[in-house]
């Protein structure tokens, strides 16, 4: 027994959350071990992280309840975002994406960046790594309760071109929130791709933020992305307009410029962790 970090159950069994989703698994369809890689920091040699996987598998243990975990995010998140994103994520294939989906993209990105840290933190304890965002209790308890990403998260839907190699791609970085009293509110851009489909997701601790004054970080990309980057969270208002996918695609070797945002948040870029096979 322990505690659901969504719902904060003390009294039910917590299972095993596959943090990158058997759909995507099957979709992938990736035969033979994949090799996890990781770089101590930007321009380091790469190398390899724990052993081998045998296939597409990286799980956070005992941390959801069964509720939790099967009948919010497998029923009511991971099945209808799946029929979005895994022809998306694995084909290419181009999609218009209204408002609703939009909104489910947009919870399924910050639930999975923020398990994906957490996942990463317990399957490769001690490793050096620049880590991400860990949430905290009260985001966690808003998306399950709201089916949302938490106040003050930002999300964008890119598309980047994983040479069918790379199934998936994780890179958090810090992102400075200026205050109105000085206190340091940290912010974190995390840049994850699931085959062709690229999310950033920016999260902050919400409650911190408003306690301090931090004003909104930055609600849009530098100019020379616009073709690239499209934001999907929060939504534009007072009427928000379909998007359309694939944006201009990011090529394999534009990965700076896509976490760096073409160098206009940090020239020298985090190191990231691969998933390659």
């Amino acid at each position: 027994m322990g505690v659901c970090i969504f719902c904060g159950s003390t009294d039910a069994t917590l299972t095993i959350e596959d943090v990158i989703p058997r759909w995507a698994r099957r979709a992938f369809d990736i035969q033979g071990p994949l090799t996890v890689t990781s770089a101590n920091q930007p321009g380091s040699p790469r190398r390899q992280v724990g052993r081998p996987l045998p296939l597409l598998r990286i799980v956070l243990k005992d941390a959801l309840c069964e509720t939790c975990n099967s009948a919010w995010l497998g029923s009511t998140v991971e099945k209808p975002a799946a029929r979005l994103l895994a022809p998306m994520a694995v084909e290419r294939r181009p999609a218009n994406l209204d408002p609703a989906a939009q909104r489910l993209i947009a919870l399924w990105a910050a639930k999975t960046v923020l398990l994906l840290e957490l996942a990463i933190r317990q399957m490769y304890p001690g490793e050096p790594r620049i880590e991400g965002y860990a949430p905290s209790e009260v985001e966690l308890a808003y998306m399950r309760r709201n089916a949302e990403p938490p106040p003050r998260s930002m999300v964008w839907l890119g598309c980047w071109d994983c040479e069918n190699s790379k199934p998936v791609v994780y890179e958090p970085s810090s992102a400075a929130v200026p205050t109105s009293d000085g206190a340091e509110v940290a912010g974190h851009l995390a840049t994850f791709t699931l085959g062709y489909a690229a999310f950033q997701v920016f999260s902050v601790d919400f409650l911190a933020a408003e306690q301090h004054g931090a004003i909104l970080w930055n609600t849009r990309v530098p100019e020379s992305l616009d073709q690239h980057l499209v934001r999907i969270w929060p939504p534009l208002q007072p009427v928000t307009p379909i998007v359309s996918w694939p944006p201009e695609q990011f090529g394999a070797d534009e990965w700076p410029r896509l976490v760096t945002w073409d160098g206009k948040l940090r020239p020298d870029g985090m190191a990231a962790y691969q998933v390659t096979r």
